[in-house]
């Protein structure tokens, strides 16, 4: 089998990383692609620190999803994260990639890939929870977590799209049209007064942590409260009587169980909102691929996503 030349970051041990010359071999039924960009996600960075029990043992190459081009010049948005990539096989942080044909959504000219690169994943997330889980209704109320993240950011143009009341809790004060913001100090008691007393009928978290517990205070009944991640903290004290009074529903929610037709449906729906210019990532800073290792150090204190700039690194 022919060996192509590529090079590739390896996290080595937790924190630790470095860019490794890395031939490539294509597998069968796989296209060989050059990589654009690729998104440093919080899930990039919790198998690079260790921090998620699932994930490989290490060396890895990390990166769940990028932007690359086919031999015919064509930009595809690649979500090997499907078939594991990433996390229990090579991932995409990596000059070139030998990918399946259906891990490739082809991207639009009038958008920009660097935007894909950054935002895509959180607007189809994003969607897949409203409209497939807590499926939200029209006058319903809905709380977002982490509004200012990808998934957050895209959560609320979605939620306001499909007519809901959009609170959205974040670090930092949101002005948008139509959105009531609360800061994380303000749960439960500002939501609850948001909501006349009867609390969200629907919960977006990504943080875990106490933070989660706060959330939880301001489900009203039967509310559907979706975590998606614990970067507030792995652990969550949580008080049962909540649950069982209201009937509070506690789903933690992983895109992947969903079958490939609906991811690919939902990929088609979150590029529209791209071009209609509805979600666009806040991207804080591009990293030539050369810096990768630096870059996943200060990834999680950037507001906003950090993108590995891949194409045309050379290796000193």
């Amino acid at each position: 089998m022919t060996k192509v030349d590529a090079y590739a970051l390896w996290c080595t041990s937790a924190g630790e990383s470095q860019i490794r010359h890395t031939p490539l071999s294509v597998g069968e039924g796989e296209e060989l692609v050059e990589v654009i960009a690729s998104d440093v996600s919080p899930l990039d960075r919790q198998v690079a620190e260790g921090r998620f029990p699932p994930g490989p043992p290490f060396p890895v190459i990390p990166g769940t999803t990028g932007v690359v081009r086919d031999v015919n010049g064509l930009l595809y948005f690649a979500f090997v994260e499907i078939r594991g990539g990433g996390l229990f096989t090579p991932g995409i942080h990596r000059t070139k990639a030998s990918i399946s044909r259906d891990l490739m959504f082809a991207i639009p000219e009038e958008v920009d890939p660097i935007d894909v690169a950054a935002g895509f994943t959180g607007i189809i997330t994003a969607l897949a929870v409203i409209d497939h889980l807590i499926k939200i209704r029209s006058g319903q109320s809905i709380l977002i977590l982490g509004a200012n993240g990808a998934v957050g950011a895209a959560a609320v143009q979605v939620a306001l799209e499909r007519g809901a009341h959009v609170i959205a809790v974040a670090r930092n004060e949101i002005s948008i049209p139509g959105v009531d913001y609360v800061s994380y100090d303000q749960m439960p008691e500002k939501v609850m007064g948001l909501t006349g007393g009867k609390g969200v009928d629907g919960i977006i978290d990504g943080l875990g942590g106490e933070i989660s517990n706060k959330a939880l205070m301001s489900g009203g009944a039967d509310c559907k409260h979706v975590l998606l991640g614990f970067s507030a903290g792995v652990q969550m004290p949580l008080i049962a009587p909540r649950f069982l009074g209201n009937e509070h529903q506690l789903i933690g929610y992983n895109l992947l169980r969903r079958p490939l037709s609906l991811i690919q449906e939902l990929m088609s729906q979150s590029m529209d909102f791209m071009i209609r210019g509805k979600v666009l990532p806040h991207i804080a800073q591009k990293v030539d691929f050369a810096s990768a290792p630096d870059a996943f150090k200060t990834a999680a204190a950037q507001s906003g996503r950090t993108v590995l700039m891949i194409e045309g690194y050379e290796h000193d």
